[in-house]
Formats: structure tokens, C-alpha cells, sequence
């Protein structure tokens, strides 16, 4: 295997450049990790519920929890119980959310203006469908379900064209 395909594929230097550019922003507000994360899936409206964050993000279910007690003892955070089901929390980001999120948002930015310099729209987004693939592909040979705006994918991507 290519060793910058490898490097793609395992993204420890793009792990190291996002940790970097992050500190500032987890110093200053006293967050962590999981905790920026969270905040960042809840802003991007992509779910809302501790069970969403498991299955998007990768994090450990008690890190999930342990974060989201910390960010609504934080302030950061409102949970309210789900009418037809008491034991599903919806999670609601608060106002003291907004310059974090900002912050982290200009930060994610910067970081793929970085990493994707020199590199045309056009091949960002077969960039997009490849990744797309490989993602696919390992979560399948994982036995995982892979999701798609939150309804089960059936299909497989290999055989679009």
C-alpha cells in the first residue's frame, strides 16, 4: 500500500494539526476533546441524542455520557426527556454555546482551507465520494450498519456509478 494513502487512511498528521489548532479554543474554555466534538455534532443539527453522537462520532458510550454531564453542568447544555419515551434525552445547546461553536467552527475551517490547499472543487468532491467508499467499505467488513442522514443505507456504494 501507498505509505500517503496509508497516511490518509489512518490520519494521525491530520489528528496531530486538528489537536493543535484546537487547544487554543479547548484551553480557553476549559473543554476536552469529546466535549468540542459533541458541541460541534449538536451545532450541525446531524442528531441529538446521546445514542446519535455513539453512532456518528466513535466515542465509548460512558465518554459520551461523562462529556454531557460536564457540558450541562457547564451550562452548555439542556436535556429534556422525549414525550414518548422517558429514557431518551434530547440534548439543546445553549447560548453559551455560541462563541465556543464559533470559535470552533472558524478553527475547522482554517484546518480544511490548510489541508485541502491546491486542491480543485472538482477533486474535493471525488474526494467526498471516495471517502464515502472506503467508509463504506470498512464499516461493512466491520459488520457495522452504515447511516445516511439518519436512515439505514441498503445499497451498496460500490455499485454506483
Amino acid at each position: 500500500m501507498d505509505t500517503e494513502f496509508e497516511t490518509l487512511l489512518y490520519g494521525q498528521q491530520f489528528k496531530k494539526l486538528y489537536e493543535k489548532m484546537s487547544n487554543l479554543i479547548t484551553e480557553k474554555y476549559g473543554l476536552h476533546k469529546a466535549e468540542i466534538e459533541i458541541l460541534l455534532f449538536l451545532k450541525k443539527g446531524k442528531g441529538d441524542t446521546a445514542r446519535d453522537i455513539a453512532e456518528n462520532k466513535f466515542f465509548s458510550k460512558a465518554h459520551i455520557s461523562h462529556a454531557i454531564d460536564k457540558l450541562v453542568e457547564g451550562g452548555y447544555l439542556v436535556g429534556k426527556p422525549d414525550a414518548q419515551d422517558r429514557r431518551c434525552i434530547h440534548l439543546t445547546l445553549t447560548e453559551k454555546t455560541e462563541p465556543v461553536c464559533g470559535e470552533l467552527l472558524k478553527m475547522r475551517e482554517s484546518l480544511m482551507n490548510i489541508v485541502c490547499k491546491g486542491i480543485t472543487e472538482e477533486e474535493r468532491r471525488m474526494m467526498r465520494q471516495v471517502a464515502k467508499k472506503i467508509a463504506y467499505n470498512i464499516n461493512k467488513e466491520l459488520g457495522a450498519e452504515v447511516q445516511n442522514n439518519g436512515r439505514k443505507e441498503k445499497e451498496d456504494l460500490n455499485d454506483k456509478k
